[in-house]
């Protein structure tokens, strides 16, 4: 035979082969049809279709805490935070400019800066309304996630925040504008590294873990936090309650750094209004209010998918609050927890926020391009997440500060073009009333109109206007009260504590 005729041989067996084994597919294909269509009239409790009956009454999610529960006998964990009964802010849409008032040009620059902290002698200035959300070296994430977030911080304008763990000198020195948050464990209080810190946020709980105590084991610990321990074999430990009272803990941060804003941050509770009377009553200049939504490392389950308020009712009810009572303008209001993107953000700026900290949405920028070194054999945290051992390497960090810079960039951009598409020359123009509700039900939370009602606006929506004016009006009044008494035109006000009676 010649060679050609050897060829088409081939070819020719190749092809039987290839017709035969369709052959074997199709008659495998419909002998597994017929074998699932007789599964699906049997009784689902002796058949595969039982799986799909257990989904639709357990979430994939529960599976796995249950299954956490039976094999460790331990309270079941887990990171990333937790979704919400309701998506609040998805429930809110914004009320386009159109003639009048007209939408900006894309050309028309928009003022996106913020002061927290207006109140202390160097308040902390930001080009952007936006702040990575505190996460603590070892406790939380990797010394390498650290210095990514601090190196973006600083080329974005913001300010990186040192989180619940240890300082982390590398941190400091990337970071121009650098929040110290003050913990409940037993590190990070030193005068010097107090004086460091352009702001010092006291950490008095957070959304995923409200205010319990936390005990981390030295396996989960990364080795350099270990061995800068002085018990590396014991567990570390953050406290329930804090080191000392509120009041105590501001005049120690006050002796060490007087002139930076002193913030605390808290879970959002039901009682937030209660919450915020006593932290004014102390001095506090920012309030950091961590909703329901924020996530952590890794949190106790009933803690974290059960606790607390979702972060835009929260910020809604506390400025409310605020503006009632006069007190507007003497704090900084934080929001923290849930929040995935610029429009979200700029959803919470109008409800009330001077200033919205961003932490999951950070940690999938940070990994953008090196997942596929840890996936599949561990999930995409494995990157971000502090341990003895980080899978893939480790994160890069000059990729992801990179990513981070990028993501940064889109954001500012994204909440400008917000501003023009609703008139408005400036990020601290956003209010409630630039919203509609796209639910009954968000109309009346939020106390603004519902996109399905008739033209003008129902009594709820005038419920933000008339509360500021009164309060303007309150204000008002003590700043005459005090000009009169000052002129001996007027006697001493009877009661009353230091913001006003009533």
């Amino acid at each position: 035979m010649t060679l050609w005729q050897v060829a088409l041989v081939d070819l020719g067996v190749l092809a039987l082969a290839g017709l035969g084994l369709l052959v074997a597919l199709q008659v495998g294909w419909q002998r597994a049809r017929a074998r699932w269509e007789q599964e699906l009239g049997a009784d689902p409790r002796q058949s595969p279709t039982e799986l799909l009956f257990s989904l639709r009454a357990t979430t994939p999610a529960e599976v796995v805490l249950t299954a956490l529960r039976a094999a460790q006998g331990r309270v079941a964990e887990h990171p990333m935070g937790s979704a919400p009964l309701v998506q609040w802010l998805d429930h809110l849409a914004w009320d386009p400019a159109t003639i009048s008032p007209p939408p900006l040009p894309r050309r028309r620059v928009v003022d996106t800066r913020v002061r927290l902290g207006p109140r202390a002698a160097r308040p902390l200035e930001l080009a952007l309304p936006v702040l990575p959300a505190p996460m603590g070296y070892g406790v939380g994430v990797t010394d390498a996630a650290k210095v990514a977030l601090a190196q973006a911080a600083t080329v974005s304008g913001t300010a990186a925040a040192s989180g619940e763990g240890p300082y982390l000198p590398e941190e400091r020195a990337w970071a121009h504008r650098w929040i110290l948050q003050a913990s409940r464990a037993g590190w990070a209080h030193q005068r010097a590294v107090v004086a460091l810190a352009d702001m010092v946020e006291i950490q008095i709980g957070q959304g995923a873990e409200a205010a319990i105590g936390i005990a981390k084991g030295p396996r989960h610990l990364p080795r350099r936090l270990r061995h800068a321990s002085d018990h590396p074999r014991t567990p570390i430990r953050i406290h329930a309650r804090p080191p000392r009272s509120l009041a105590a803990w501001i005049r120690a941060i006050h002796r060490a750094n007087p002139a930076v804003p002193v913030g605390v941050k808290l879970p959002a509770s039901a009682h937030l209004e209660a919450d915020l009377a006593r932290l004014l009553e102390a001095g506090v200049d920012v309030i950091t209010l961590d909703g329901a939504e924020a996530a952590s490392a890794n949190s106790p389950a009933v803690i974290s998918d059960h606790f607390g308020l979702p972060t835009a009712v929260a910020v809604a009810r506390a400025h409310r609050w605020l503006v009632a009572q006069g007190l507007r303008d003497r704090v900084s209001l934080v929001a923290s927890g849930g929040a995935r993107g610029a429009a979200d953000i700029a959803k919470l700026l109008a409800l009330g926020a001077d200033a919205v900290a961003v932490g999951t949405s950070l940690l999938l920028a940070m990994s953008h391009g090196q997942v596929h070194r840890v996936v599949p054999a561990a999930g995409p945290a494995a990157l971000v997440l502090a341990a003895p051992r980080i899978p893939g390497g480790g994160l890069k960090v000059g990729d992801a500060a990179e990513h981070l810079a990028r993501w940064f960039a889109a954001t500012r951009e994204e909440l400008v073009l917000i501003a023009q598409a609703l008139g408005v020359p400036s990020l601290r123009a956003l209010n409630p009333s630039q919203l509609v509700a796209r639910s009954e039900e968000a109309a009346r939370l939020f106390g603004i109109p519902y996109a399905g009602a008739p033209p003008g606006r129902p009594p709820a929506a005038w419920a933000h206007n008339l509360t500021a004016l009164a309060a303007g009006y309150r204000r008002l009044e003590q700043i005459l009260d005090g000009i009169g008494r000052g002129l001996g035109l007027r006697p001493p006000a009877k009661g009353g504590g230091e913001y006003g009676g009533g």
